[in-house]
């Protein structure tokens, strides 16, 4: 009876997580992907894709922190200070997808690259699309007068604009401590002078709708 209750926990516990455990064989699926790019061609071109996915890894275990652990955030400047954390973050997520640019680079066939760069920026999308669902619940659950695309559309645009900085402008995550002057410089250009920098703008606003538009297909998941 014991075995029975064990085996019959352990597969509720598997069914609660399933798409969690799923999300990390894709995952892993990826680094195989990679690693065998490696072995074949001697080259270590793409090893950069496990950086930008541990990148894009950080705001997805801050907010999983977050929900597992509301006594020890409890206090209001120490959930606002995970916040601001998790929103430097995130732009993370979705900016994998933009190493599609370098899919000509060779060394293996195209469309071996395709599903190695792919994976990567699907699996970076997925932890994003998480994360922001499960900060956009804790979010609502403080702000509770606040629609929720009042957090979600802000969030996905700013996403856009990270994404821009970081290809672009060549910024990262932690400039905002390392060159906070110089990063506040190039933004206050972008804020100021609009039209020169319509493209940057453009971009912005494409990345903010298209995330936008793929967020309700994982809305509604639970993880």
């Amino acid at each position: 009876m014991r075995l029975k209750r064990h085996i019959r926990l352990l597969q509720l516990h598997i069914s609660r997580r399933q798409q969690e455990y799923t999300l990390y064989a894709s995952i892993l699926f990826s680094i195989c992907l990679l690693m065998f790019r490696v072995f074949h061609t001697g080259s270590y071109l793409r090893v950069s894709l496990i950086w930008n996915l541990f990148l894009a890894y950080v705001p997805f275990g801050i907010s999983r922190y977050m929900e597992r652990h509301p006594q020890e955030i409890s206090n209001r400047f120490t959930w606002y200070a995970y916040f601001v954390v998790w929103l430097l973050f995130i732009p993370n997520a979705p900016y994998i997808l933009t190493d599609l640019f370098h899919l000509f680079d060779g060394g293996v066939p195209l469309w071996f690259d395709l599903f190695v760069i792919f994976s990567f920026a699907w699996n970076g999308m997925m932890l994003g699309y998480i994360s922001i669902r499960s900060m956009e619940k804790m979010w609502s659950a403080r702000h509770s007068r606040w629609p929720g695309w009042l957090f979600t559309f802000p969030v996905m645009f700013l996403c856009g604009m990270g994404v821009y900085i970081g290809r672009y402008l060549r910024y990262n995550s932690w400039d905002v401590v390392k060159d906070p002057l110089t990063l506040l410089g190039d933004m206050g250009n972008l804020v100021l002078h609009p039209w020169e920098n319509r493209h940057a703008w453009a971009f912005t606003v494409c990345m903010g709708l298209f995330l936008s538009l793929m967020y309700p297909l994982v809305q509604k998941q639970r993880l």
